[in-house]
C-alpha cells in the first residue's frame, strides 16, 4: 500500500496494520469526524470500515459493523439495485433508504457509493429525515386535500344518501388510517349505524334500513363525542366497540371518534378504530374534524333531496343553493392547500413552483364550473328544463376543468325525452366521468350522444387503464346504480372494459 494515500489500491490491502494506517492519516481523522455515514465497501457490499457516525446515529459500534454487509442494516429492499451490482460500478450511484436509529425509530438516508479503487468502494449516507418526512407531510395533506375535494363535489353532485355514505367511506382511508369505521345517523338521542367498513378484509356496507338504535347515553364513547360536540382519542382501547364490527373482535388498539355537526345539531357520528395502540393524533382529530363537517354538507343535502316532493323542502333547497353559492370558498379548498404549499416549495423545491401555480389555476377553473353545475344541481327544475345536449355539455366542461382530461363531445339531433329519462341519462353520464377522474387515468374521453336507427345512444369511453369487470365491487363504482337507471327508463347499458385497455360505457334506448 502507498503509505502516502489515503486510499487503499485493493481490498486484501485491509490487513489490521492498514487499516490502522489508514485510520490514522489525516484524511481518516476527517472520515471518522464527519456526521455523515461514511463507510469503506468490498464489492459484496461488506464494510470494512466505518466511521463514528454509525454508532451516533445508529447505535452499531465501528468493530461490530465490520464484515457486515450495509444491505442488512437497510429496511427492506430499498437500494438492492445499486448495492447488488457494486462490481460493476463505473460512476457514482446513489439511493435513499431507511435504516433504525438507535432508540428504534426509522431515519431516512441518502446513499452515494463511490467506486475508487479496484474492488474498494467508498459510500457516504447523508440524513435526509427531516426533508422526507416534509414530503411524506406534502404528499398526506395533498392526498386529504383530495378526499375534501371530492367530498365537496359529493355534495354538488350526489343528491342520493346511499351514494353520499359510500363516497364518504371510499375517501376516508385518505383521511386516516383505519381497520374499521362506522357512520351513525343521529336521531332524539339515539345512534343508527348506517354504513361501516372494514380494512382487511375490505368491504364497504351501507344499510339505510338498519334498525338496531343505540341509546347515546348509555355508550360512553358516543355520549362523549355527542356531548363535547369534538373529536375524542382514547389511545388504548381493549378491542374496537360492538356497534363498529359485524363480527365480535379481541384486538386491542386505539379509537378517535368525531361528531357530525351541521347548522349546530349533531346528526351523525364518526367512528374509526386502528388495531395499532396510542396510534391517532391530534392531527388525525383535526383532518376528521374538517372531513366529518363536509360530510355533514353532502348527508343534509341528500336527506333533503329524498324530500324533496314537498313544497317546503324545494324552498330549502334553493335556499342551500344560495348559501352554497355564498360559500364558495369551499369549492377553493383545494386550490388554497397548494397556494399554501408555495412559500414552501420557493424556498426547497424551486421547480415545483410552477406545477403548483398551473394546479391553482386549473382548481379556480374548476371551482368556477362547480359552481355552474351546484347551481343546476340545487334547482330541480333546470335538468328538466334544459336540453339534455346543454347538460352534458356542462358535465364535460366541468369534468374537463376539475381532471386537466380533455373531452371529445359529439351530439347530432336535438333529444327530447321525458323529465325521468332525461335525468336518468345525465345522472349515468355524470357517474361514468366521476369513475374516469378516480380511477382510469385516462389522457383522452370521447361522449356520443347521438340517435341512429331509431336508437338512443349515450356512449362514454376512456383511453384510461380499464378494469376486470369480474372483479370489482359494483357498489363502489357506481355500476349497480347506473344500471338500475338503465333499467329504470328501459334501456340497455354494456360496459366494455379489460385491464389495458380503457372502458367504454353505453347505454341504448328506443327513441321515437
Amino acid at each position: 500500500m502507498n503509505r502516502n494515500s489515503s486510499i487503499p489500491e485493493s481490498a486484501s490491502d485491509f490487513s489490521a496494520n492498514a487499516a490502522a494506517d489508514y485510520a490514522t492519516n489525516w484524511q481518516a481523522h476527517f472520515f471518522d469526524l464527519s456526521l455523515n455515514l461514511l463507510c469503506v465497501l468490498d464489492v459484496d457490499g461488506t464494510i470494512l470500515l466505518a466511521n463514528s457516525a454509525f454508532p451516533n446515529q445508529l447505535g452499531a459500534s465501528k468493530a461490530s459493523l465490520v464484515g457486515t454487509k450495509l444491505q442488512s442494516m437497510i429496511q427492506h429492499d430499498e437500494g438492492h439495485d445499486v448495492l447488488s451490482n457494486l462490481a460493476e460500478l463505473t460512476h457514482p450511484s446513489s439511493f435513499t433508504c431507511r435504516m433504525k436509529s438507535f432508540h428504534g425509530t426509522d431515519k431516512w438516508y441518502l446513499w452515494t457509493v463511490y467506486n475508487i479503487a479496484p474492488k474498494v468502494l467508498h459510500a457516504v449516507g447523508k440524513d435526509i429525515t427531516p426533508y422526507k418526512e416534509m414530503e411524506i407531510q406534502e404528499t398526506e395533506r395533498n392526498i386529504f386535500a383530495e378526499a375534501l375535494l371530492d367530498t365537496v363535489l359529493t355534495i354538488n353532485t350526489s343528491l342520493a344518501l346511499e351514494q353520499v355514505l359510500e363516497r364518504m367511506l371510499s375517501n376516508m382511508g385518505k383521511v386516516v388510517a383505519y381497520d374499521h369505521v362506522s357512520v351513525m345517523l343521529v336521531e332524539s338521542h339515539y345512534a343508527e349505524v348506517v354504513a361501516f367498513q372494514t380494512r382487511s378484509p375490505h368491504r364497504i356496507s351501507v344499510n339505510l334500513a338498519a334498525s338496531t338504535k343505540l341509546d347515546i347515553k348509555s355508550n360512553e364513547y358516543l355520549d362523549l363525542i355527542y356531548h363535547k360536540r369534538d373529536c375524542i382519542i382514547i389511545p388504548e382501547v381493549t378491542q374496537p366497540p360492538d356497534w363498529m364490527v359485524s363480527v365480535p373482535s379481541t384486538s386491542p388498539g386505539s379509537f378517535l371518534g368525531a361528531p357530525i355537526v351541521v347548522d349546530d345539531a349533531v346528526i351523525g357520528l364518526l367512528g374509526v378504530f386502528n388495531g395499532r395502540k396510542e396510534f391517532f393524533t391530534p392531527l388525525h382529530a383535526q383532518q376528521l374534524e374538517t372531513f366529518a363537517n363536509h360530510a355533514g354538507i353532502a348527508i343534509n343535502n341528500a336527506r333533503l333531496y329524498e324530500q324533496a316532493q314537498s313544497a317546503a323542502i324545494l324552498r330549502e333547497r334553493q335556499r342551500v343553493a344560495q348559501e352554497l353559492h355564498d360559500s364558495v370558498n369551499q369549492d377553493l379548498f383545494a386550490a388554497s392547500t397548494y397556494a399554501d404549499l408555495l412559500p414552501k416549495a420557493i424556498e426547497k423545491k424551486p421547480e415545483a413552483v410552477s406545477r403548483y401555480a398551473k394546479d391553482i389555476s386549473r382548481l379556480v377553473r374548476s371551482a368556477v364550473a362547480q359552481m355552474r353545475m351546484i347551481l343546476i344541481e340545487l334547482h330541480p327544475d333546470t335538468l328538466t328544463t334544459t336540453d339534455l345536449q346543454t347538460l352534458i355539455k356542462h358535465l364535460c366542461s366541468a369534468f374537463t376543468n376539475r381532471s386537466g382530461i380533455p373531452v371529445d363531445l359529439k351530439t347530432n339531433d336535438k333529444v327530447v325525452l321525458q323529465q325521468d329519462e332525461q335525468i336518468a341519462i345525465y345522472r349515468i353520464t355524470q357517474e361514468s366521468l366521476h369513475n374516469i377522474h378516480k380511477h382510469s387515468s385516462a389522457t383522452q374521453v370521447n361522449v356520443q350522444l347521438i340517435t341512429s336507427d331509431g336508437d338512443l345512444v349515450l356512449s362514454v369511453r376512456d383511453d384510461g387503464q380499464g378494469f376486470d369487470l369480474n372483479a370489482i365491487i359494483e357498489v363502489h363504482f357506481g355500476v349497480r346504480g347506473m344500471k338500475e337507471r338503465a333499467q329504470s327508463i328501459g334501456a340497455t347499458l354494456t360496459i366494455e372494459t379489460q385491464p389495458g385497455h380503457g372502458t367504454q360505457i353505453t347505454l341504448r334506448k328506443k327513441y321515437v
